[in-house]
């Protein structure tokens, strides 16, 4: 698929920018989704919105959304048959879950496998679930015509893909299921059949099932049968990226087991849970201050995972959308389940990481669904003990939004490490992102990393400049360079790491001078710079990135002494806090960890290159202190506010504007 987006060649200047809305849910953190005043939902309530008035055509006739405006008019029957990249209409997966009917435990509170967990959403049965599921169903109708007595027609999804869809009618004052071989009467063609189509599911793999269904309508009478047809393709899965603002920001609570939520235990993410992990008390703190500076007023919410601190590697947050009336969007939040197969604990009941199942009972509800994806025959092999953690979602970023060499790429695209062997994710993971075929996945090497996580060395902000935003890479030779000028000013005696006992230090004692000297610093320096420079190669050549969307931040690797044979060697780790590693809050704060260096005229000498280095960009920094707590990311953001699949186009220029006016 080109790596334009359809939407955004079919989205016109006329268009606004998508507006959200939030809808209420009950002990859960809420959820943005999209504006429900769409043709369908307005039929549902007894109200159509104003349309010109087109003569009948002679036979009934199904029609979709096929020019994505959100109506449905005559202007979609042109080549509605055929789904291209400037027309077609979609669908949504509906996974989530409206009326919170889905179990999250067995009988007397036991815990049910993971599989069994993730299968409940509202396309898991075979009714509408209320008003809020109503509006997640692809408007389609049949136009009123004139038929003859007697006259009968059936709508049918084509039998390839009929297991992936489901289709609604109105009938009898109420939505129903219909199926292939249920007759529509004479009396219902002449005043008109309201649809409503489902996906049962997001594209897992091409192979299987590629996304498109063509609805036919099959119309018998007077001795004869007719046929038309629409084909629709599901919404795909978009990940968001870093300009997006963030709504919501979430961290561990240590206090409470994911097995208890599941059980039904009353929790509240809002409420403040007593900080039981070194460290905690003053990451909370800082993580608030910089809520706060970023103009974040929502709470700081909290998420249960029985002292799993890193949140980053749990999921990721993810969206599909429709387009809606007026150049809006109607929305739906997914997230995206770690394929991270647990080594040493994971069994075929529970093969994925304990604590990525508390977003099932706690997040998943009305407007949000949770999804996974993995290959099972992972679980107890030897990839998953020595190669598991490059399928953690810490290893998958986005490139937010840009244009390039003619081509645009209005959502950003996707970016993970990988080596396409072992060194890599779940390769059904990957295909899954693969198949969305809209924001294209770009694989670095990070083999080089002990844990394998891109986010350890890159991210990105906002930024001033002809794209928006600019890249936060690690730089080990600034490190370096860094310590050599307080060697130069007679420093060279001062401890490395400032602030901290030696005790808490991987390496007690060890001075400035020490540090130039040290075998494993000096090594994993030439690792990390190798490494770096390979994956920005990489990204110049698939994005086109420069040095001026690059801002270089100070670091220091280390080379992890590893048994004598362990598969993986020659691999390293921050022995600093990474800058680099930091998140976006898409608001011009960027929320990084204290780094704890020797001091330089008063500030932390490496706090203060990384806010001269973020300094013409827009995008300030507030520090967050957790080497006792995490020395990693130990929040995600979930919920960005940020630009529509369906008017892609349009944002992408309004993000582009914004930043250059600064």
């Amino acid at each position: 698929m080109d790596d334009e987006t359809p939407l955004a060649r079919s989205a016109t200047a006329s268009r606004t920018r998508p507006r959200t809305s939030t809808r209420p849910r009950s002990r859960r953190i809420p959820t943005s989704s999209g504006a429900l005043g769409w043709a369908f939902l307005a039929v549902a309530a007894g109200v159509l919105p104003a349309q010109p008035a087109y003569a009948a055509p002679p036979r009934p006739v199904i029609r979709a959304d096929a020019d994505r405006d959100g109506l449905l008019t005559p202007a979609d029957d042109a080549g509605k048959g055929v789904w291209t990249q400037d027309r077609g209409a979609l669908m949504l997966p509906n996974v989530d879950d409206d009326q919170g009917r889905c179990p999250t435990a067995g009988p007397g509170g036991e815990r049910l496998p993971d599989e069994r967990l993730a299968d409940c959403g509202d396309a898991t049965d075979t009714v509408v679930n209320g008003a809020a599921d109503l509006a997640d169903l692809a408007p389609v109708s049949l136009t009123a015509t004139r038929v003859p007595a007697g006259t009968t027609a059936t709508v049918s999804a084509d039998p390839a893909s009929r297991a992936y869809v489901r289709i609604f009618a109105r009938r009898h004052g109420r939505m129903v299921l219909l199926k292939p071989e249920d007759r529509l009467t004479a009396d219902e063609l002449r005043r008109g059949v309201r649809l409503g189509v489902e996906a049962t599911d997001f594209i897992r793999d091409p192979r299987t099932w590629a996304g498109f269904t063509d609805l036919v309508l099959r119309v018998s009478g007077d001795g004869a049968t007719t046929e038309d047809r629409v084909r629709l393709r599901v919404a795909p899965l978009v990940f968001q990226h870093d300009l997006m603002p963030i709504r919501q920001l979430m961290t561990a609570d240590h206090t409470t087991e994911p097995a208890e939520v599941e059980r039904g235990k009353p929790y509240d993410p809002a409420a403040r849970p007593r900080p039981v992990e070194p460290g905690e008390a003053a990451f909370r703190r800082d993580l608030r201050r910089g809520l706060d500076r970023a103009g974040l007023p929502a709470p700081l919410y909290n998420y249960p995972t029985g002292g799993d601190v890193w949140m980053q590697d749990l999921f990721k947050t993810a969206y599909a959308s429709l387009p809606a009336p007026g150049g809006r969007e109607h929305r739906i939040t997914v997230l995206v389940r770690s394929a991270d197969v647990m080594p040493g604990t994971a069994t075929p009941a529970f093969p994925l990481r304990d604590a990525s199942r508390s977003a099932f009972p706690l997040l998943r509800g009305p407007g949000t669904g949770v999804i996974q994806q993995y290959d099972a025959t992972r679980v107890g092999g030897e990839d998953s003990q020595f190669y598991g953690s490059f399928s953690s979602t810490g290893n998958f970023g986005t490139l937010p939004p840009y244009t390039w060499q003619g081509r645009r790429y209005p959502v950003g695209r996707v970016v993970y490490g990988g080596t396409g062997g072992k060194e890599s994710p779940d390769a059904t993971f990957t295909r899954m992102l693969e198949a969305q075929g809209y924001q294209q996945p770009i694989a670095v090497d990070t083999s080089w990393l002990g844990v394998g996580h891109i986010d350890e060395f890159l991210s990105f902000v906002p930024a001033r400049n002809d794209r928006g935003w600019v890249a936060v890479v690690a730089d080990p030779d600034l490190g370096r360079k860094l310590l050599e000028d307080l060697v130069d000013k007679s420093r060279g005696g001062e401890p490395l790491v400032r602030g901290i006992a030696p005790q808490g230090t991987t390496k007690p004692g060890l001075t400035v001078a020490g540090a130039l000297r040290d075998p494993s610093l000096t090594r994993g320096t030439e690792i990390a710079r190798k490494g770096i420079e390979s994956a920005l190669r990489t990204l110049r050549e698939e994005s086109g990135l420069t040095e001026r969307h690059i801002i270089r931040v100070p670091a220091l690797f280390e080379k992890l002494d590893l048994p004598a044979g362990y598969p993986r060697q020659d691999v390293v780790s921050n022995y600093l806090p990474g800058a680099a590693n930091g998140v976006s809050t898409g608001t011009g704060v960027y929320l990084a960890p204290r780094q704890h260096s020797p001091l330089n005229d008063g500030r932390d000498t490496f706090e203060q290159a990384a806010e001269k280095a973020l300094s013409g960009t827009g995008t300030r920094i507030s520090w967050v202190e957790d080497w006792d707590y995490s020395h990693h990311r130990g929040t995600v953001g979930r919920n960005r506010v940020g630009i529509a699949a369906w008017a892609w186009e349009s944002g992408l220029a309004s993000t582009e504007q914004a930043h250059r006016r600064g």
